[in-house]
């Protein structure tokens, strides 16, 4: 390719699928993060999100193939690997724009799922069959360091009538006493930790949606280019 302009394209799309690529590992490993160390969370929300974590890693995993494949396709000059590349990354578009309508959606639910559960949490407390529920009852006060659903008085309410160790300030004490466990609740702080980082998560996937639909218009270009350049030398 002798034309500067179309040297420059096929070196955007080198860093643009660099970039891809960095995104799709970034991916995969919060994925696997959120489904090793934070699934307990998610016991608490409906089964429209526990899968994300899954769904996470498969598209970090589709990502990052289809930016190896764009990355191969411009080193390699290949029309044809830079069209099927340019479908591929349209058609994750689609996937990824789906997804974003679906995320916008369950947002407007997403408080009162949260809310709901946390209180039906409550009542399933140290419950036979409900252990999934009690752990992560002491896994959410514990690392939010918080009490209850809306104070610590919420346990003394409760068919439990006591509060759990995993409320008191102290770990280890065999019995907490309401002048040492948290005075916060925890609805509040996991409502904040669910859903004021959905706009920052929002606004990466439109930069990352942008950066995709520049890809596609540049790859078409430059695929087209080289299939001229290819016709011309027959």
């Amino acid at each position: 390719m002798n034309n500067c302009c179309e040297s420059m394209v096929k070196y955007f799309m080198l860093l643009v699928n660099l970039i891809f690529a960095l995104a799709g590992s970034f991916l995969i490993g919060a994925g696997t993060f959120i489904q090793v160390n934070a699934i307990e969370y998610l016991d608490f929300l409906s089964d429209n999100y526990l899968n994300t974590p899954i769904f996470i890693v498969v598209l970090g995993i589709v990502i990052f193939i289809v930016a190896f494949f764009g990355c191969c396709g411009a080193w390699q000059e290949s029309s044809c690997m830079i069209y099927t590349y340019a479908v591929f990354i349209s058609l994750l578009l689609l996937c990824e724009c789906g997804a974003a309508i679906a995320a916008f959606m369950l947002k407007g639910d997403l408080k009162e799922v949260i809310e709901r559960k946390f209180k039906e949490g409550l009542k399933n407390y140290n419950q036979t069959g409900h252990e999934g529920v009690t752990n992560t009852w002491n896994t959410i006060q514990h690392d939010l360091a918080c009490c209850g659903v809306t104070e610590p008085q919420d346990w003394l309410n409760s068919s439990y009538g006591k509060l759990p160790n995993s409320c008191c300030k102290t770990s280890g004490s065999d019995s907490c006493q309401l002048p040492d466990a948290y005075q916060v609740g925890c609805l509040a702080l996991a409502k904040d930790k669910f859903v004021s980082n959905i706009a920052v998560v929002g606004g990466v996937a439109l930069v990352v949606a942008f950066l995709q639909f520049v890809g596609v218009i540049f790859s078409f270009c430059l695929a087209g280019r080289i299939r001229i350049e290819q016709q011309g030398r027959i």
